[in-house]
């Protein structure tokens, strides 16, 4: 199974055994709090629950989350409409309703394939009952007559449960969300083949760094490429740039490397001219030892480089023009050089 998707499965498996652990220790409140209060009944239904809540965790073990989520919430609604006609609306249990509603969607969120006309029917269930069970018991007395002081303290337990219930779901939503954000956002910015960076994580570093009066930006291309891939094939090529990709960022660990595009690579570099001249001499002879074996065959190559210092205010692509002048330049001259 791939890292990715078992981490998926991980979040949602332990998102559900914490919130089975959490009904289950409510539910067991409950039939202390009916057995108590000598509310038989609801301890029956209670009691069933409990047992449910048990059984859950070995449906969660069989990976069957949306089921779980399913049975989850069909015996909340049983329960909250049996206890809200026994408890009266003032027991506040209908505010576990407003938690079903994140919940829907949060499982929604979390299936592979996401249909949130489920989550919208899920909230109009909600919705129904919540309005119903007030309805039923404004005209209806509730079963048992509870006290003040009783109904007081269900009240402000389930406000507390539910605000806490929602916060929690969507702390985990909210944590989910950002690690797949950045995820997202790590990968767009990495070269697929070379799994360094590219022109898109170029951009947002020279957009970043605020001083560039220290700065070279250098760019370089494999010489007579095309016939390298043409003799040897593309796979042969892939791996190619995928060494070299290697011994630049060795060379110039220090500095930014990224890959443009083809077989164009872009260096940033900080230090005087004269140290970045010899980083970059160093990193040219260095491609040059390097031999790409082929079958029986030994492949070797040359770079060209072209590099340019920062001047005042000069744009981005202005900079990046000026490099390609200068490495065109070199090709022009003989290739496998350094034009600065």
């Amino acid at each position: 199974m791939p890292a990715d998707t078992s981490n998926y499965y991980k979040t949602i498996r332990k998102t559900c055994l914490t919130a089975n652990t959490v009904y289950l220790v409510i539910r067991l409140f409950y039939l202390v709090l009916f057995l108590i209060a000598k509310f038989y009944i609801l301890a029956i239904v209670d009691g069933v629950s409990v047992l449910l809540y048990s059984f859950f965790y070995f449906v969660i073990k069989k990976r069957k989350y949306y089921i779980y989520a399913l049975l989850c919430g069909n015996e909340f609604f049983a329960f909250i409409i049996t206890t809200t006609v026994m408890l009266g609306f003032g027991s506040a249990f209908p505010f576990y309703l407003i938690g079903l509603c994140i919940v829907s969607f949060f499982t929604t969120y979390f299936q592979k394939v996401k249909n949130f006309k489920g989550s919208i029917l899920w909230v109009f269930i909600c919705v129904t009952i919540f309005l119903t069970t007030y309805l039923i018991t404004e005209f209806n007395e509730p079963y048992y007559q509870i006290e003040k002081w009783l109904e007081r303290t269900l009240f402000i337990t389930h406000s507390i449960i539910v605000f806490t219930f929602v916060c929690v779901y969507m702390l985990v939503f909210v944590r989910y969300a950002t690690k797949l954000e950045n995820k997202i956002m790590n990968e767009s910015r990495t070269d697929e083949l070379t799994q360094i960076n590219n022109r898109y994580a170029l951009y947002d570093y020279l957009g970043a760094e605020k001083d560039k009066s220290s700065l070279t930006l250098a760019l370089f291309d494999i010489d007579d490429f095309k016939s390298i891939n043409d003799t040897f094939g593309h796979v042969t090529g892939d791996m190619i740039l995928k060494r070299m990709a290697g011994v630049a960022t060795d060379v110039l660990e220090e500095s930014f490397v990224c890959r443009y595009g083809g077989e164009e690579f872009i260096i940033v570099i900080k230090g005087e001219k004269e140290d970045v001249r010899d980083k970059l001499e160093e990193l040219r002879k260095a491609i040059a030892k390097e031999v790409f074996e082929y079958k029986d065959a030994k492949i070797s190559i040359t770079i060209t480089i072209g590099a340019v210092a920062y001047s005042d205010e000069m744009p981005t692509e202005r900079w990046l023009e000026l490099a390609d002048e200068k490495m065109y330049s070199g090709k022009k001259q003989g290739k496998n050089r350094l034009v600065f």
